[in-house]
């Protein structure tokens, strides 16, 4: 059901991130030097009348066009980023989206999730050119896709497909493609770890909560998972699900590591070591020492 729900918000986002400046809800369009926001010029409205104004109701002006909007939002970022931690990553996301999907392509193809990993399967028979096609496809779209939010879509898209565009947008769509399948093919964790500055944003203040959501694991029933290590396999961003916060700070929330011990203990009456925590119970998780899991004896 998790899982259900999550593809269903990513890829709603993800269309939304592809059709928004399409339907002129909202982009920058440099051609009219201003933004564009639900089908409406937002602009800062300075003309000749405003300038006759005194500094009073010029600054109220400014605040009440730019600087009241841009607090909101903030606002509201920093409220769900305190509570639930780069949750938009995990649940919205169309970049993290994009590189889940190259990890189970590569997995399919190549046997792994990342060419810095090791082959858990057999590589299929023209894996090396399927997954040459999907990188350099996913790079071109999103390059094009960045542009739209630059320039008009309508005639982007029309010159793009009669080959009939101005040469600034072949070097933007050409260095952008460029630089993605360097990052999609073999950097995509690595820069939503430590190159996305939205993502490292909400971890820092994330990590200053320390009654925020986190996973928490179950420590008491370690010895249920012992021999099994198939949440750190499943983490898309390569972290240790049952280790303590601050090994975890760049936690998306995406929960696969949950679904994934619920699978793993489905036979299991005690249910799932994974779960997730907030208030006190995330303070308790985060003053307990230790490693990961304790040693035990086997029987």
């Amino acid at each position: 059901m998790l899982a259900s729900y999550r593809r269903i918000t990513r890829a709603g986002f993800f269309i939304l991130f592809l059709l928004a400046p399409l339907l002129d809800l909202f982009r920058l369009d440099l051609s009219r030097g201003h933004f564009v926001f639900l089908t409406m010029d937002w602009t800062l409205g300075l003309n000749p009348q405003t300038s006759e104004l005194g500094p009073s109701a010029i600054t109220l002006h400014l605040l009440l066009r730019l600087g009241l909007p841009i607090l909101l939002t903030l606002g509201v970022l920093l409220w769900v980023v305190w509570r639930w931690g780069r949750i938009y990553c995990g649940w919205l996301c169309p970049h993290f989206s994009m590189v889940e999907w190259i990890d189970g392509q590569m997995a399919r193809w190549l046997g792994r999730r990342s060419v810095w990993e090791a082959a858990t399967s057999r590589r299929r028979h023209g894996a090396r050119l399927v997954m040459a096609l999907v990188v350099f496809g996913s790079s071109a779209l999103w390059a094009v896709t960045l542009l739209t939010y630059l320039v008009p879509p309508v005639p982007l898209w029309t010159g793009l497909f009669q080959l009939q565009l101005p040469i600034w947008h072949w070097f933007f769509i050409g260095i952008g493609t460029a630089l993605f399948c360097i990052e999609f093919a073999l950097a995509r964790h690595f820069f939503c770890k430590y190159g996305c500055a939205v993502g490292i944003f909400q971890s820092l203040i994330w990590a200053v909560n320390r009654r925020a959501m986190v996973i928490g694991f179950k420590r008491e029933r370690a010895r249920d998972c012992r021999d099994c290590n198939a949440c750190d396999q499943a983490c898309p961003m390569r972290l240790p699900p049952r280790g303590m916060k601050r090994h975890k700070i760049t936690c998306t929330q995406c929960g696969v590591c949950v679904q994934t011990c619920q699978q793993v203990q489905a036979a299991n009456p005690e249910g799932a070591l994974l779960h997730w925590v907030s208030g006190d119970e995330a303070v308790r998780m985060d003053k307990q020492p230790g490693t990961l899991i304790p040693v035990l004896e086997k029987d």
